[in-house]
Parts: structure tokens; sequence; C-alpha cells
């Protein structure tokens, strides 16, 4: 017979090391996937009665989408711009972008959406001019349109 302390049962001690392991790996998995953009500022959420305010219902868009249409001009030498259905004061890209520019130190947000259609006979340097005017005007969205032309026609 052997006599003093009982030796501890190791058996009966599970290793806690893998679990460990795995919580950590679960833990930074859901840190990476969590949003942390808890807060969105900037955005009130309501509902309006429709009569109340400006116009009386009228609706109003809130944040427009900017349309530029370009329109050849002869034998592709040039071209007219448009925008919002008007003749562009002016006529040259320079026009352009000081609108643009004015656009949004007036109050656009530099998400609006900019729309630039063409002629299918105006050349592309066109295009990419009006591209250029209205990222130099610090516009973010600009998208190309096929045509602009409604429905009804």
């Amino acid at each position: 017979m052997r006599k003093g302390p009982p030796e501890p049962a190791t058996e009966s001690i599970p290793n806690l090391a893998p679990m460990v392991d795995v919580i950590m790996v679960l833990l930074i998995f859901f840190l990476l996937g969590a949003s942390l953009d808890l807060v969105k500022e900037g955005i009130l959420q309501t509902e309006l009665d429709p009569s109340s305010g400006p116009n009386q219902g009228e609706q109003v868009e809130i944040n427009p989408t900017i349309r530029i249409l370009l329109e050849n001009v002869g034998s592709g030498d040039s071209c007219n711009i448009w925008v919002m259905d008007e003749p562009l004061e002016g006529n040259t890209f320079e026009h352009l972008q000081k609108f643009m520019d004015d656009r949004r130190k007036a109050g656009a947000d530099r998400e609006n959406p900019v729309v630039i259609g063409a002629e299918t006979t105006v050349r592309w340097r066109f295009v990419v001019k009006a591209m250029d005017a209205t990222v130099r005007a610090k516009f973010k969205n600009v998208q190309f349109a096929v045509s602009f032309a409604d429905d009804g026609s």
C-alpha cells in the first residue's frame, strides 16, 4: 500500500485549448461580418402628409437626375449640349463644367446620378469631354444613356 496524497485524475479534465481556438475563430468571423456603421447620420425617415409643403402634394424628386444630351451638329465636328432639356448657355464643355459646379455649390449631392446621352452620330470625344467636365465638377455617379426618347415617340 502506498501512503500519501492521492494522485489527481488527469483523464477527467478536458483540454480547453481547442474550444478556445474555436471561440476565437467565431469571434473574429462575427466581428468581420458585423456592420460597425450603427448610426445613419443625415437620414430622417418620416411620412409627411402629401398635401403639406410647397405645391400641395406635387411630387418632388429629392435626388434629381441631371440629364446631359449631346446633339450632333453638321458633319460631326461639334455638338450642341443640352442640360435638363434646356440648351446650355455658351455650348462649350467649360460652360458645362461651370454649370455642374454651380449645381453642386447650390446643394446638389455628389452622389446625384448624372446621365449623359448622345445621338448616335455624335463623336465619342464629345461624350468623353462631357464625362470629364462632370467628374471635374466632383460628381461621382456618372452614367451613360442609350436614349432620352420618351416612350410615346
